[in-house]
């Protein structure tokens, strides 16, 4: 998912529909193109950013819609209880995998009043679903089967419900998985100091997603739609990960820092595998108290299917760093792992451009830790070279990471070292999913 797309809100995409031949096109030259164990570029089925009228008109809706001022309005003069609904074409029907991401705004301003929209498959069944009314946030992913003719009382989504600002605009990132009928979702405010306002993994009895749909559940109220993105991820797992299990490893990063569910978690939770994670905050691979080869040692003797660490973050200080004392103490610990696993695929994650480090510091450890993982078989994931990530980058640090919670969820403005829920689903995520397939 791709949240860095509002980081420079003047830089608007391009409009852009593929149609069925050039989407084979882009997923045939993704199938042969020999890509790193990394986040790469996923296939582009529509990015929407309706700066002028779309093909087919109003984004495919049939009434209740129109493209103006630069977004897409629906719900506008649809009676209590009606749909309005826009059919996905084949090529997206037929994905197992995909991406999406959208802004949504509400102009609600009546006590009573609920509009929303649903995702659904071909069958009728939910996929998610995103309501307001003047004073909550709603969001679903279970419900009766509808076939989106009517939008009554008795087929409404089982709504999960937050308080909100409705003059905002939201960011909606959703990975939805149909090999595996998971949906994990991030509901976020559209701001650069975003404030997360949901965030989880789901089953659903969705299969496809074949229409999305605007619902005037009751009274009146437009909705606008902008920056709609659908990808279909390079490096899909398609089940292939289910009932498989992780042993993690490392520092902060790792561990989530004071968020349990850092990327390892999220990955594990999206994929259906079993994790269980021995990360501590501030662990070095240098000697001291707090080493990573010492969480390998006290871990379990079962093989897990993978295992997977960081470190050098902690190591990367030019006043105490020394290189030969830490490629010792590197290999050590890929020894130790590899001794006591033979039979793990072992994935080390090469953590993105640190804003909080010394640069040089870092790149004699990217060095050193690549060496190392050559000599011993060791997968890289690499979040540093393989995604734009960068926290030297001012806007990056604020949008990507994090220090503190805000209302139960990791905030933004962070030191640059600390990735928050949209670093995770945006690099950390694809980055070590690709790494594990």
């Amino acid at each position: 998912m791709r949240r860095g797309l509002h980081v420079h809100a003047d830089q608007r995409r391009s409009r852009r529909f593929l149609r069925p031949t050039a989407v084979v096109a882009v997923l045939v030259a993704a199938a042969v193109t020999v890509v790193a164990p990394t986040a790469a570029a996923a296939g582009v089925l529509i990015d929407e950013t309706f700066s002028s009228q779309t093909s087919p008109a109003n984004f495919g809706f049939p009434s209740g819609a129109a493209v103006t001022g630069g977004v897409l309005n629906v719900t506008r003069g649809m009676g209590n209880y009606t749909t309005s609904a826009k059919t996905f074409d084949a090529p997206v029907v037929r994905e197992r995998t995909l991406d999406l991401t959208f802004d949504w705004k509400t102009a609600i301003a009546t006590s009573g009043n609920k509009t929303g929209i649903e995702l659904r498959d071909s069958e009728g069944n939910l996929v998610f679903s995103l309501a307001g009314t003047t004073t909550e946030l709603r969001y679903g992913l279970t419900g009766p089967v509808s076939d989106s003719t009517s939008a009554p009382d008795s087929l409404n989504p089982a709504w999960t419900r937050t308080a909100y600002d409705r003059t905002k605009w939201y960011t909606i990132n959703l990975h939805l998985d149909f090999a595996l009928q998971r949906v994990q979702y991030l509901i976020s405010t559209k701001e650069t100091a975003a404030r997360v306002m949901a965030s989880g993994t789901a089953t659903v009895t969705g299969k496809n997603l074949a229409k999305l749909v605007a619902c005037n559940y009751y009274g009146s109220g437009v909705q606008s739609i902008d920056n709609f993105r659908l990808t279909a991820p390079a490096n899909a797992a398609n089940g292939s990960l289910r009932g498989k299990t992780m042993y993690a490893f490392g520092d902060s990063i790792v561990a989530g820092h004071n968020y349990s569910r850092g990327f390892t978690h999220l990955t594990a939770e999206r994929e259906l595998m079993t994790l269980t994670k021995y990360a501590i905050n501030g662990a070095t691979i240098g000697a001291g108290g707090n080493q990573i080869v010492t969480q390998v040692q006290n871990a379990s003797a079962q093989s897990p299917d993978y295992v997977v660490f960081d470190g050098g973050t902690n190591d990367a200080y030019p006043a105490t760093f020394n290189r030969s004392a830490f490629t010792s103490a590197f290999d050590t610990t890929v020894r130790t792992m590899r001794a006591k696993w033979p039979n793990a695929r072992i994935v080390y994650v090469a953590v993105h451009k640190l804003g909080s480090r010394d640069w040089n510091t870092q790149l004699a450890i990217r060095d050193v830790t690549l060496q190392v993982c050559a000599k011993y078989g060791v997968t890289v994931a690499d979040v540093f070279n393989g995604t734009t990530l960068d926290t030297r980058i001012d806007s990056h640090r604020v949008a990507y990471t994090f220090n503190g919670l805000v209302n139960g969820y990791p905030g933004t403005g962070g030191t640059g070292t600390h990735p928050n829920l949209a670093g995770i689903t945006s690099f950390y995520v694809p980055a070590l999913t690709a790494a594990l397939i």
